[in-house]
C-alpha cells in the first residue's frame, strides 16, 4: 500500500518537474499554421516564420503549401468543420463566401486602423464587408497586372517607347509579329490569354479589354447585380481579340504563350503579374524587357488587381497570436523581403522598394502601378456567386475567341447578348439579379 502511495507521489512530482522543464526550456510553444498554394510565398513565409519565431521565443510558425485545387477543396472541407488554419493566405475571391457563412473572424478594430493608415484605398475597398466598414480580411499581397515587352524586339520594329493605348497596341503589335512562308505567325505582336481555363482567362479579358472600353462583368444596381457587359462596348472588348487572332493575325493559338512564350522570345508583348520577374532570372535571363502600364481605352485606364488577403477562421484556438503574426508578416521590411524573395508584389505602398530596382528594374513597373493618378486598381466582387461567374465567362470567351465569324456585327452582339444571360441567370440563382 505504502509502495502503491509512494510511486503516485513520485509520478506527480516527476509530472511538475517536467511541466517546469518544458516552460524554463521554452518546449511548450503555441504552434500557429499558415497556409497557402503559392511555392514562392510558403518559401517566404517559412524563412519569415523562422524569423518570427527568434523575435518571439513562445512561437512556432507552421507553414505549409499547397495545390491551388487541393488548398480550395481542403479550405471547403476543413472550416466548417473546425478543423483549419490559424491563418489562411487566399484570395478575397475566394474567401468572401466563407465569411458571409459565418466562418471568419472579422480584423480587430487596432489593426484595422493601422492597414488604413498604412495601405492604399483599393487595398481596403476590396477587403470591407460591402455596406459596412468592417474588415473580414487584411491585405497582404496584389496579383496586379501589367504589361511585359521585349526590348530587342522592339528596337528592331523601330518603336523607343512602349503604347500608350489599345489602338497603339495593336498597331505595334502589326509591326512585331512574324510568319513563316505559309502566313503564318511565329513570333506573336500581341500575345492574349486565348486558353487555360479557369477564371484567370477571363480575368486577363477583363484588365486587357473590358477596362479601356469601360465595361465590367457585373454591376452593382441597389443591393443586387447585373451582367454589364451586353452593349456596343462589351462587344468592342470581344472584337479586339477576334481581330488580334483572325484581321491583324498578331495572335495565334499556335505559338508558345504566356512566361513560357515570352521566355522563348516568341512573344513581343504580354499581360502578367511581377512572379513573371522571377521566372524569367531563373528560366530565360537573356531576355531584355520591360514593363509598361495597361494602355488606355477611350473609356477607362486601369488594372485587375486580385488582392490575397490574409484570414483568421473562427476555429482558431490563437486568434490573438495570429493577427499579430500577420500585422508582422506586413511590416516595412518583410514588404521588401516578400518582393525580392517571392516575386509577388505587396499591397503596400507607402514601402521603399528602390532597393529592389537594381536587380530587377522591372519591379517599378509594378510599383507605379499602385500610384499611378487616374490609373485605376479593381478587384472583384464580394459576392458569393463571383467564383462562378467569372469562370463562366472564361469557358465561353475561350469558345467563342475560336469562331472568326462573330466579327459579323449580328452575330458579336447575339454572342454577347447569350453570354450576359448566363451571368445574369446565377446571379439570379443566389436571389442576387436586379430585375
Amino acid at each position: 500500500m505504502y509502495k502503491k502511495v509512494f510511486l503516485i507521489v513520485m509520478t506527480g512530482m516527476l509530472v511538475v518537474c517536467l511541466t517546469g522543464l518544458i516552460s524554463v526550456t521554452g518546449l511548450a510553444k503555441t504552434t500557429i499554421s499558415i497556409w497557402t498554394a503559392y511555392p514562392e510565398m510558403h518559401e517566404f513565409q517559412k524563412l519569415a516564420g523562422e524569423r518570427y519565431e527568434k523575435l518571439n521565443p513562445g512561437i512556432d510558425i507552421e507553414a505549409t503549401l499547397f495545390p491551388q485545387r487541393a488548398l480550395e477543396e481542403k479550405v471547403a472541407a476543413a472550416l466548417p468543420a473546425g478543423q483549419a488554419c490559424d491563418v489562411l493566405d487566399l484570395g478575397t475571391m475566394s474567401t468572401y463566401p466563407y465569411y458571409e457563412a459565418g466562418l471568419f473572424e472579422e480584423v480587430p478594430a487596432d489593426l484595422v486602423a493601422w492597414l488604413k493608415e498604412n495601405f492604399p484605398p483599393a487595398a481596403i475597398k476590396y477587403s470591407t464587408v460591402p455596406g459596412t466598414n468592417k474588415l473580414y480580411t487584411m491585405p497582404n499581397y496584389i496579383s496586379l497586372k501589367v504589361m511585359f515587352y521585349n526590348k530587342d524586339h522592339f528596337k528592331e520594329a523601330g518603336f523607343t517607347t512602349p503604347p500608350e493605348t489599345i489602338e497603339e497596341q495593336m498597331m505595334y503589335a502589326e509591326k512585331l509579329v512574324q510568319y513563316d512562308a505559309a502566313g503564318n505567325p511565329t513570333r506573336v505582336g500581341l500575345d492574349l490569354r486565348l486558353s487555360g481555363g479557369g477564371f484567370g482567362t477571363s480575368q486577363k479579358y477583363w484588365c486587357q479589354v473590358m477596362i479601356p472600353y469601360g465595361t465590367m462583368p457585373i454591376k452593382a444596381v441597389g443591393d443586387k447585380w447585373q451582367a454589364a457587359y451586353d452593349d456596343e462596348w462589351g462587344q468592342k472588348a470581344l472584337k479586339y481579340y477576334l481581330d488580334a487572332v483572325y484581321t491583324y493575325k498578331v495572335e495565334s493559338f499556335e505559338v508558345k504563350s504566356d512566361a513560357e512564350g515570352f521566355g522563348l522570345g516568341v512573344t513581343s508583348m504580354f499581360q502578367r503579374e511581377s512572379w513573371v520577374i522571377g521566372y524569367l532570372r531563373d528560366n530565360a535571363p537573356e531576355i531584355n524587357y520591360g514593363t509598361f502600364l495597361m494602355p488606355k481605352g477611350p473609356r477607362g485606364w486601369g488594372t485587375i488587381g486580385n488582392m490575397l488577403g490574409i484570414c483568421v477562421p473562427k476555429s482558431s484556438d490563437h486568434k490573438k497570436e495570429a493577427w499579430a503574426f500577420a500585422k508582422w508578416l506586413v511590416n516595412d521590411e518583410n514588404m521588401v523581403r516578400m518582393f525580392g524573395e517571392s516575386g509577388w508584389q505587396p499591397y503596400r505602398a507607402n514601402v521603399d522598394y528602390s532597393s529592389l530596382y537594381k536587380e530587377a528594374p522591372a519591379i517599378k513597373g509594378f510599383v507605379d502601378a499602385l500610384g499611378t493618378p487616374g490609373h485605376e486598381v479593381i478587384d472583384y466582387e464580394l459576392i458569393s456567386p463571383v467564383f462562378e461567374i467569372h469562370s463562366r465567362l472564361a469557358e465561353q470567351l475561350m469558345i467563342d475567341f475560336k469562331k472568326p465569324e462573330l466579327r459579323d456585327p449580328k452575330q458579336l452582339a447575339a454572342a454577347i447578348s447569350d453570354m450576359a444571360k448566363e451571368t445574369n441567370r446565377i446571379l439570379d440563382d443566389y436571389d442576387l439579379l436586379a430585375k
